[in-house]
């Protein structure tokens, strides 16, 4: 029986402590198992498949960000039928023999038209906050190291209400150039200018503690900002959750993260505000069409 190709949808995890992002930057047929796509697709060697597997991932994390559940993709060519709980299975074994901090859920055949990346119909990440009852208390639950941002180097007037406060200032659709990194310095900003316009939703959120029975976790109070939009531009969510940290530590006002807002350009970012660390970012959730979940879940 001759190889056919075929797409299989990913769900996935990762902690992305140990990596330097969620993306390759050599070339496809050279293994970098530093990255999430890189490791996946190491994962994947042992099996006799008759091309090498590239995986397409859903959406991109820069390093030390992490997914609680993301997309991708991969073409796979093999005759017969595939076993997919046992690709999943033997996929797994293959990363924790290799200390690698991913998880596959599940695969799933899909069309070839699917495209774990430009078929998403939203993205959702979270960004989760530690704010210390006592300012002075420098003490941290182990469970929290690397998976959130602690808030003990602000001021004892921080004001979580200036921070919910200034959430409204990011809620619709806006352009956020100003918000963004900026990663190519050869393309005019005239030339580009559309690309900065997201629709973007933005909610806060009470949260308890990874582990509560830590004697340290009755220390703080839990913040999760959630974030939602088609797709995010680079490093927009950190540079606007460090505006919300400044704005809440009164290092910076409303009207400041207006102008930012109103005159969108790479050289109007505010020197008193710097990006929220990686540590306490999460891809959440990747949602897709109702046809295109129906055949996921089918």
């Amino acid at each position: 029986m001759s190889n056919k190709s075929r797409r299989y949808l990913l769900k996935l995890s990762y902690i992305g402590t140990s990596y330097r992002g969620s993306q390759k930057h050599v070339n496809n047929a050279v293994l970098d198992i530093d990255s999430i796509q890189g490791a996946i697709e190491y994962s994947m060697r042992r099996f006799k498949f008759s091309n090498i597997p590239t995986i397409s991932l859903a959406g991109r994390t820069d390093a030390g960000v992490h997914a609680l559940c993301t997309s991708a993709h991969v073409d796979l060519e093999h005759s017969g039928t595939l076993d997919t709980e046992n690709l999943v299975g033997m996929m797994n074994r293959n990363l924790i023999n290799a200390n690698h901090e991913i998880r596959i859920f599940s695969a799933h055949e899909v069309s070839k038209d699917f495209h774990a990346r430009y078929s998403a119909k939203s993205r959702a990440y979270l960004y989760r906050l530690l704010i210390p009852k006592d300012p002075l208390d420098r003490r941290f639950p182990i469970a929290e190291t690397n998976r959130s941002l602690f808030l003990n180097m602000y001021p004892q007037n921080f004001d979580i209400e200036r921070l919910r406060s200034g959430i409204k200032l990011f809620c619709g659709t806006k352009d956020f150039m100003t918000f963004s990194a900026r990663k190519r310095d050869k393309i005019p900003e005239f030339e580009m200018r559309r690309n900065f316009v997201r629709t973007l939703h933005v909610t806060m959120k009470e949260a308890e503690p990874l582990m509560s029975f830590d004697p340290l976790s009755k220390n703080f109070d839990y913040w999760h900002l959630e974030f939602t939009s088609r797709s995010f531009l680079y490093n927009q969510i950190r540079r606007i959750v460090g505006s919300l940290i400044a704005l809440g530590s009164h290092q910076v006002s409303e009207e400041d993260i207006q102008t930012m807002l109103q005159v969108p350009s790479h050289h109007n970012w505010n020197p008193h505000v710097k990006p929220a660390a990686p540590r306490g970012l999460y891809l959440k959730n990747v949602e897709y069409d109702e046809e295109i979940a129906r055949e996921i879940c089918s």
